[in-house]
């Protein structure tokens, strides 16, 4: 059922349904460590639904009868969310079986895996302070977003200084960083060489996805 709201939204087959929920509930009782005396407000408060639902559905029915059916709905739906909450929700005596017979959301506890970035990360070094090179690293064409949902980071890896990284074996691994920007502090020796940078993001589980475009900034 994900986010969706698992109460039905037509009047009736709201009914319908919180007449099953609580008919399974009561029968259930004792599996499930409920006092059975704690049905009698909500059993109260289905049969005066049930009653205003029937007066709204005559064909001569008044403005007052749908009011009335409106307001003992909202009434039970109200005691409905705050019975389920505190007593089926959490409750591990209530089997996913038995969630999905009273039309309850089946709620899944495994953790989902963080899956492997598929996101070309976008660079931009700003190098307006001496000796240093801020790195900043985001989402497509830097848009704004910081990172890709299930990502953790991201990796720098540098060549410093010579032509442009002709394979891998050239690239020196820098940092990993959480959030943008990265930055890195050069020797004086380095001030005016040319630094090549390619990024990638990095998931929860520390697989990376698929390498940035090459991008280069001179020390200044």
């Amino acid at each position: 059922m994900g986010t969706l709201d698992y109460i039905p939204t037509s009047d009736g087959k709201f009914l319908e349904w919180v007449k099953i929920l609580f008919a399974y509930t009561e029968a259930h009782a004792a599996d499930f460590g409920l006092d059975p005396r704690g049905f009698g407000d909500i059993n109260a408060l289905i049969e005066a639904y049930e009653a205003a639902y029937a007066r709204a559905e005559e064909p001569n029915r008044g403005s007052a009868d749908v009011l009335a059916k409106n307001e003992a709905r909202d009434t039970l739906k109200k005691a409905v969310r705050r019975y389920v909450k505190e007593y089926l929700t959490s409750n591990h005596l209530v089997s996913d079986d038995d969630r999905k017979q009273m039309g309850l959301p089946v709620h899944d506890l495994k953790p989902t895996p963080a899956p492997v970035p598929t996101d070309m990360p976008a660079g931009e070094i700003d190098f307006s302070v001496h000796q240093q090179h801020r790195v900043h690293v985001k989402v497509g064409k830097l848009t704004g977003k910081a990172k890709p949902p299930k990502v953790h980071g991201f990796e720098v890896w540098r060549k410093l200084g010579g032509d442009p990284p002709a394979s891998d074996a050239e690239w020196t691994y820098v940092n990993f960083a959480s959030r943008s920007p990265l930055i890195i502090d050069y020797a004086q020796t380095d001030v005016g060489k040319t630094v090549y940078y390619r990024f990638r993001w990095v998931n929860t589980r520390n697989q990376p996805g698929p390498w940035s475009e090459l991008y280069s900034a001179v020390i200044p």
